[in-house]
């Protein structure tokens, strides 16, 4: 059996998601960059939430992301931030996706804060397009890693990270012949013609021009922190959806490093844009975290976080 792919916008409406058997078709992490053809700002919303929730990479599902997520927890969690009196606010918004599901948040910060810094990251914010030359129809996909995520060649599309069942054994035998040839080429630098694919939210990265002090970088939740932060941000990502007991300690252990003495750590996740967030507001001492807040409904994770210690302190 067959299943197409959708890899052109002009094709990218409502009636092209699904097949004439009624199922899912592939699309193309392309076509995000694609958005700003949309008028329609409901519907180019609804679009860039589909692309995002289909699109896999070897180490990760993009989480799904909403505009105004989190917006009575966001005002709660500047309050706070607020009352902290601190005399210069530096901010790390991890795990931003494209950066929808921040706006709020970065929105009431400008509103309500003075003087402060805001870095916003992800594990994977640019991806290339890659073509043998500028016409040609077909194309692969690579990460900042230079590794092959996804392959188009109309009418398909295969994202590497997701699998097809045996129903589809056509698009399996296609798929390898053409990866084949793909990593081949990518190998021998027949990839002369490249595109970058930035997966940040128009909304979001106009509030990144609204000061010097803003800005986006790469971060892997394993890596080390490399600078200190009053607040820490953490919203849809520390959940067991995610990580296991020992991946979320370790990431835990990276943020209580990264954060200055008597900072906020600040997590939740929900299951829907606009619903009541599980979610807390932590502070730092010296070899742990203490609640200072839980604005809605208790946290998911508040137990584990309570229990973490700070590895190089003894008890």
């Amino acid at each position: 059996m067959i299943r197409t792919g959708i890899y052109k916008l002009e094709k990218f409406d409502r009636a092209a998601l699904k097949d004439i058997f009624g199922r899912e078709r592939n699309i193309s992490i392309s076509l995000y960059q694609q958005l700003d053809k949309i008028d329609n700002f409901e519907e180019k919303t609804r679009y860039a939430e589909i692309i995002l929730n289909r699109f896999n990479t070897d180490r990760n599902v993009i989480k799904r992301t909403y505009r105004d997520r989190f917006n009575n927890f966001d005002s709660l969690s500047i309050n706070k931030i607020q009352d902290q009196g601190y005399d210069r606010i530096s901010i790390l918004d991890l795990a931003i996706s494209d950066g929808r599901a921040s706006c709020f948040f970065l929105e009431q910060a400008l509103l309500k804060l003075q003087n402060f810094q805001y870095t916003g990251s992800d594990i994977h914010i640019n991806y290339y397009l890659n073509k043998v030359k500028a016409g040609t129809k077909s194309f692969i996909i690579t990460g900042e890693d230079q590794k092959i995520i996804e392959i188009v060649h109309p009418p398909f599309v295969w994202n590497l990270a997701r699998t097809e069942g045996g129903f589809y054994f056509i698009n399996n035998l296609l798929k390898n012949h053409y990866l084949k040839k793909a990593r081949a080429a990518f190998l021998n630098h027949k990839y002369t013609y490249q595109e970058k694919i930035e997966l940040i939210h128009p909304d979001y990265q106009t509030l990144l021009t609204k000061s010097k002090d803003f800005h986006i970088r790469k971060h892997d939740l394993f890596d080390p922190i490399p600078a200190k932060y009053c607040v820490i941000r953490a919203m849809n990502i520390l959940h067991t959806g995610y990580f296991n007991r020992e991946h979320l300690l370790s990431i835990l252990n990276n943020i209580y490093n990264g954060l200055e003495m008597n900072g906020l750590l600040i997590e939740g996740s929900n299951e829907n844009a606009g619903s009541p967030v599980n979610g807390a507001i932590y502070r730092k001492y010296e070899k742990g975290f203490k609640i200072l807040s839980e604005p809605e409904k208790p946290s998911r994770i508040s137990e584990l976080v309570l229990s973490f210690r700070d590895i190089n302190k003894n008890d």
